[in-house]
C-alpha cells in the first residue's frame, strides 16, 4: 500500500472508496489508495506534484482557466501503477471523491 509519508494522512477505506466507484462506473474497480490530509500538508503535496516534470496540470483542460492552488480540494495522480486521491480535510467529503474518481474512470 502506497501511504504518503505524513501524521495528518488519514486512509479513505477501500469499501469507502469502492462503494462511490459503484455509483459512477461499470468498469473495474482500479488499483486506487485515497487519504485525507490537514490542508497544510495537501497543499505541501500539491506544490510538490506540480513541480514533477512528468505530471500534467488539467485545470486549464476542466475548468478552462487556470486558478490558484488554494480553491483545489483533492487532486488525484498515478504512482508507481496506483492511482493515489488527496482530499484536503476541510473539503466536502463526498462530493471530492466522487469528483476524483470520475477523473479516474476516464483513464481506466
Amino acid at each position: 500500500m502506497i501511504i504518503p509519508e505524513l501524521p495528518s494522512a488519514k486512509p479513505i477505506s477501500t469499501r469507502t472508496v469502492r462503494s462511490v466507484w459503484k455509483k459512477i462506473s461499470d468498469k473495474p474497480f482500479p488499483d486506487v489508495y485515497a487519504f485525507t490530509v490537514n490542508d497544510h500538508d495537501f497543499f505541501f503535496l500539491l506544490d510538490r506534484v506540480q513541480k514533477n516534470p512528468g505530471v500534467k496540470d488539467t485545470r486549464v483542460k476542466e475548468y478552462g482557466l487556470l486558478f490558484d492552488n488554494k480553491f483545489i480540494e483533492a487532486f488525484s495522480f498515478k504512482v508507481k501503477g496506483h492511482f493515489l486521491i488527496l482530499i484536503k480535510q476541510s473539503a466536502p467529503f463526498a462530493p471530492s471523491l466522487e469528483h476524483e474518481l470520475r477523473h479516474l474512470s476516464t483513464e481506466t
